[in-house]
């Protein structure tokens, strides 16, 4: 009786209150073995895959307007995980859907991390050998910013990304000038600005700005990604910048894609970066064998491997298997880690 009482409650709300809303998202976990060159002991682990669940949704305003929201959160399978300090800490943001293009602004991502994934078929935990994100695609980030994504006119699409250097100003903190208090002593040091009641230490500004374009046209793609970031770590590591352009075919059951890197001043003032990385992936029945290869060079000398193979239990849940092997040379220091995970995955 109360379920059927249930069911009439929510079928009698408008259509428009419940139709715009949708839950999402992605549970991913498994098995995982690693074993580092030089070490006695290996490392056996159930890891969480980067899980997260969240909700969007959208209102139609006229003239082809739409209000566009979406709040997601990670979530965690493991014990060992970071804590997730706040909701809200993925894809989070609220906008505009127009024609002429889609307005966003709060924690959202810059080309690298939304648009060229491509590469990176494989699922395993956070930092792990076994997939492309720990080295070719650790550029990916996530700002508290506002972005513009263009329509998609011929097969071409677009984006810019400003994240303002305030935002990154932790130790920004407010206060009546007349009446400074405890915190007077700041505004007689040299160097700090208290106009407007606001008391700003000597942190360095780092703003961002972020830019993207994208070609598509029969299976064929390219991709073009920039990022640029005053002061990255410190006054004193000079101007970040990393480009990346990623081609390749995706469609006949058939995935073949190819990208470069190039990063400076990414840990240190002076620091070059040149990588690239190849994945080729083809699926015939419930089956997709992959295969991805990645070298790194200049500053950062790496070469990394990953085979695995997909099956698909349904169209919402995956089995994988994958093995990895690593070895990266930075100055004198050398390292090889070999990994192996099985997982399974759920899409909601």
């Amino acid at each position: 009786m109360k379920k059927t009482l249930i069911a009439l409650a929510v079928a009698a709300l408008p259509v428009a209150a419940v139709a715009d809303v949708t839950l999402f998202g992605d549970i991913k976990g498994g098995v995982e073995y690693s074993k580092v060159s030089g070490v006695d002991n290996t490392i056996t682990n159930i890891n969480d895959f980067d899980s997260s669940f969240g909700i969007k949704g959208h209102e139609h305003l006229g003239n082809g307007i739409s209000t566009i929201w979406q709040v997601q959160q990670t979530v965690s399978l493991d014990s060992k995980s970071k804590d997730n300090d706040r909701f809200g800490n993925k894809e989070t943001f609220i906008g505009l859907e127009t024609p002429y293009g889609t307005l966003r602004a709060g924690n959202v991502s810059n080309q690298f991390n939304s648009d060229m994934d491509t590469l990176n078929k494989w699922t395993a935990s956070d930092g792990s050998t076994a997939k492309l994100g720990s080295t070719f695609g650790r550029t990916s980030r996530r700002h508290t910013a506002v972005r513009y994504d263009t329509p998609v006119i011929a097969g071409f699409s677009g984006n810019v990304l400003y994240a303002p250097g305030d935002n990154k100003r932790y130790d920004q903190v407010r206060e009546d000038t007349k009446n400074p208090g405890i915190l007077g002593d700041l505004c007689d040091r040299g160097g700090v600005d208290c106009a407007a009641g606001v008391i700003n230490d000597l942190t360095r500004h780092r703003a961002a700005i972020a830019a993207g374009l994208n070609y598509a046209n029969a299976g064929f793609f390219v991709k073009y990604g920039y990022e640029r970031e005053d002061n990255k770590t410190g006054p004193d590591t000079g101007v970040y910048q990393a480009h990346r352009i990623e081609g390749g075919y995706d469609a006949n059951n058939l995935f073949v894609g190819l990208g470069y890197q190039f990063t400076k001043d990414e840990w240190e003032k002076g620091s070059r970066f040149q990588e690239a990385a190849l994945t080729v992936a083809y699926t015939f029945g419930n089956i997709t064998p992959k295969l991805s290869y990645a070298t790194g060079w200049k500053d950062y000398d790496y070469d990394q491997i990953i085979v695995g193979v997909d099956y698909a239990l349904s169209k919402r849940t995956t089995a994988s298997l994958a093995g990895a092997y690593y070895k990266e040379k930075v100055g004198d220091e050398k390292e090889k880690v070999t990994t192996v995970n099985v997982g399974l995955r759920h899409l909601f």
